[in-house]
């Protein structure tokens, strides 16, 4: 891997031995060999090409808001996707590199006067990930935005995707079932008051901040919420508000939020969440699904 890796380019920022605790929101996991951060597009899919070809495993990641890494070490590349931050914005049409934070756009597209990123106000994530698991809150979604995805499958085939091709779902889309990689989206937004926008954000703010425990490192909601049901009033029900499992807790805010409040590692978070859905299963028969995802387990 290390020669491999040698024949990278200087547009390449190139990080060895890397804490992943330091680029996760729930502060957890092992030491990755390698974080590279690819200049461009054109320099990540080279560098996704470069790392297929030569059978090293990576990690795609842009804020690292929905992952749980294992303490183990990760033996091969984490490619963080912050320089891919380009954007236009024409009229209502926004287009947007994977890697651009989606709290930054939904602020600057609000403060443009145009609507439909205001659920994205409060997701820590980069907006690559956010279409990836079509992302939503407050009964909107990615879906309702996205015109078009251009992709890397897993042929190394650039494609660009229209919103009918995404098979956009509840937290999925055709990208997670496929394995694509996001590298850019064009968004369709609609013109509004800005100072009604700017007030909606601001309201869930202060709701969010209310009801959910944003002091601690977490990642947000755990499960699925079931059809017709609240995942965490499930949890809640079962009495495991403030249930803990090593430095992992179930909030005592949000049943549906486990969160790291005392130097809490990869295994217990995981062990916590795979608790909770055996104890929901047990008592209610559903099995819920987990959003967040495991990574570095095999």
């Amino acid at each position: 891997m290390n020669n491999v890796i040698s024949k990278l380019d200087d547009s390449y920022k190139i990080l060895d031995n890397q804490d992943l605790s330091k680029y996760t929101t729930y502060k957890v996991g092992g030491i990755a060999k390698y974080i590279i951060y690819p200049a461009s597009i054109d320099k990540l899919v080279e560098l996704v090409k470069l790392l297929r070809e030569n059978n090293i495993k990576f990690k795609v990641m842009g804020n690292g808001s929905n992952l749980i890494f294992s303490s183990k070490e990760y033996d091969g590349v984490i490619i963080k996707l912050n320089n891919l931050n380009n954007v236009t914005i024409e009229d209502n049409i926004v287009t947007v590199e994977a890697g651009y934070p989606a709290i930054k756009l939904a602020l600057e597209t609000a403060n443009m006067g145009l609507s439909g990123l205001e659920f994205a106000s409060g997701i820590p994530g980069a907006i690559g990930g956010l279409t990836y698991m079509n992302a939503g809150a407050y009964l909107s979604e990615m879906s309702k935005i996205v015109d078009e995805v251009t992709v890397l499958d897993k042929d190394n085939n650039v494609i660009t995707l229209k919103n009918k091709d995404m098979n956009f779902s509840y937290r999925s889309s055709i990208c997670k079932e496929k394995e694509y990689i996001v590298l850019k989206v064009k968004l369709i937004l609609e013109h509004g008051n800005k100072d009604s926008i700017l007030a909606l954000i601001e309201d869930r703010k202060r709701r969010r901040i209310e009801s959910q425990p944003l002091e601690y490192p977490s990642a947000g909601s755990v499960f699925r919420n079931p059809e017709g049901l609240f995942s965490g009033k499930l949890i809640e029900d079962l009495g495991l508000k403030g249930y803990s499992i090593g430095g992992a807790t179930v909030s005592k805010k949000h049943a549906n939020f486990i969160i790291n409040e005392n130097n809490a590692s990869g295994e217990d978070i995981r062990n916590l969440i795979l608790y909770i859905k055996q104890r929901v299963k047990e008592k209610y028969g559903i099995d819920l699904i987990i959003e967040q995802e495991f990574v570095n387990w095999e």
